[in-house]
């Protein structure tokens, strides 16, 4: 019963994985439809393979896509990245006019399938492109950094790069969430872009430059104002931001040498931050590149202080006195070059340096220290930490071991030779009372030694007229017996005594 419940099932899916291809086949025959910023519904009818570009941050974004090779047209501003200008020089692709006033006539010339157009474009130019049967996207100047992710997204759909663009979407998310995180505990700081001068022209609310400063740790001063803004001077100088954002490259100073002028004389007192124009002013996958270049100038206390350690390498021993090194390979996790400040720890104590890094450079950097102490030193460098255990010198494990004997020995004097000591003292106690009992020994011995001398005298007297030799017998005999008399005299005395 089971196998033939189960028949029909498996019957189904062996259908449905073999029409899934003849489907997608099929869609892919039909084309692709796609809805433009303007609600425009696009047909593509097929792969596009000649494509068209009206604008520097569509081209950006196609050539970020990996669609280079495909475009076949750019205005004479499109110049990144280096690519374009190369195949413009080869004759690869070709200049079809400027960004609001392109030429009708050279977009048809290079008989392309897709054309993508932006909002700046003549309603007029638009249709007459679709008049010709050449599909053709407008995108909507983005006004936010959703937005750009949003035209990325359809440029990849209108190019059949659905995949690549998803992609490129992440990463650039992934890039700014990255530098958001960073500043998002900091103190925001005021902050204005002027996108023009004679009369000041500024972003306001609505623009994607708006979207970058208020999530890059900034505050847009002019977020009261819709979109870009005409203002007087007299507003900027009431306003006075900390931070004033200006397109500036050599050969485009005007903006630039305008809003210096006005802190020259004293009337705007904020930093003036210059950012290449055709990187400030095109909302494509260069966003995530200015995102960061706005955080490093409003905050360079948090830009300066992010980079990855990638190794972290220490001697594991050391004795004191020695001169350590320590070595640290860091690198930069940005899209921006500049000097990053590189604190090492060592037990809590911070030694820092200085380096200068291009974007995801790396560096092998040395730390010198003296260590002073014996013991175990912890060094730590971000995420990464090492040990190092610290021996004395010979000097001090001598003194140490000196120190050891020494207490060893008045311990040992303690515990063993003080009682010797007391018993030496006891015994020489001993031997005082017995000096003193044999000097009065002596003195009774000595006046009886003398008694029997005189005693001596006088037999000698009576056997003098003896021989020589009887007469020295009897004395030698006598003198023997006085000496057996007085060690007899001295040992009963002492036995006495004792």
């Amino acid at each position: 019963m089971r196998m033939r419940r189960a028949t029909p099932i498996l019957i189904l899916l062996l259908i449905l994985g073999l029409l899934t291809p003849l489907s997608l086949a099929s869609a892919q025959e039909q084309g692709v439809t796609v809805v433009d910023d303007f609600g425009r519904e696009v047909l593509i009818p097929h792969e596009p393979r000649r494509i068209v570009s009206t604008a520097p941050s569509i081209t950006e974004t196609l050539f970020a896509l990996g669609l280079g090779d495909r475009v076949v047209g750019v205005t004479r501003y499109c110049n990144y990245p280096p690519e374009v200008l190369e195949k413009i020089g080869k004759g690869e692709i070709a200049v079809i006019g400027g960004y609001t006033d392109p030429s009708l006539e050279k977009i048809l010339e290079l008989e392309p399938d897709l054309v993508i157009g932006h909002n700046l474009l003549k309603p007029e130019f638009v249709e007459k492109i679709e008049d010709a049967g050449i599909p053709i996207v407008v995108v909507k100047t983005a006004e936010s950094i959703r937005g750009v992710y949003d035209d990325i997204r359809l440029i990849g759909r209108a190019c059949w790069a659905d995949d690549a663009a998803s992609k490129l979407v992440e990463k650039l998310r992934s890039e700014i969430a990255f530098w958001e995180s960073k500043v998002e505990n900091v103190e925001k700081v005021d902050v204005a872009e002027i996108a023009w001068v004679n009369p000041l022209w500024v972003a306001g609310n609505g623009t994607y430059i708006h979207d970058i400063i208020e999530h890059a740790g900034g505050r847009n001063v002019f977020a009261d104002k819709s979109w870009w803004a005409s203002v007087s001077d007299e507003e900027l100088v009431a306003r006075d931001p900390d931070y004033i954002i200006v397109p500036y490259r050599h050969g485009q100073e005007l903006i630039y040498d305008g809003i210096m002028k006005m802190r020259e004389e004293g009337l705007i007192h904020g930093e003036i931050i210059p950012i290449d124009p055709d990187i400030i002013s095109r909302p494509g996958p260069r966003v995530a590149l200015l995102f960061e270049m706005v955080v490093k100038a409003l905050h360079p206390e948090v830009w300066s202080k992010v980079y990855e350690v990638e190794n972290l390498i220490a001697p594991r021993r050391a004795v004191v006195g020695d001169l350590v090194t320590i070595y640290a390979l860091v690198r930069n996790p940005g899209v921006v070059a500049g000097k990053k400040i590189v604190e090492l720890s060592v037990d809590g104590e911070i030694l820092s340096k200085t380096v200068k890094l291009n974007p995801g450079e790396e560096k092998l950097l040395n730390f010198t220290f003296v260590v002073e102490r014996k013991g175990t030193y912890e060094v730590r460098l971000e995420t990464l930490s090492r040990s190092i255990d610290v021996s004395p010198t010979s000097e001090e494990v001598m003194s140490e071991a000196r120190k050891s004997i020494e207490e060893s020995m008045r311990g040992y004097i303690d515990e063993a030779i003080s009682p010797i000591s007391s018993r030496l003292d006891s015994v020489a106690s001993d031997l005082s009372s017995l000096k003193q009992d044999l000097d009065k020994l002596e003195s009774s011995t000595s006046s009886e030694i003398t008694k029997l001398s005189e005693e001596v005298s006088k037999l000698g007297e009576q056997v003098s007229s003896l021989n020589s030799l009887a007469a020295a017998s009897i004395a030698l005999s006598i003198i023997a017996l006085i000496i057996s008399l007085a060690s007899a005299a001295y040992a009963y005395h002492k036995v006495r005594k004792a």
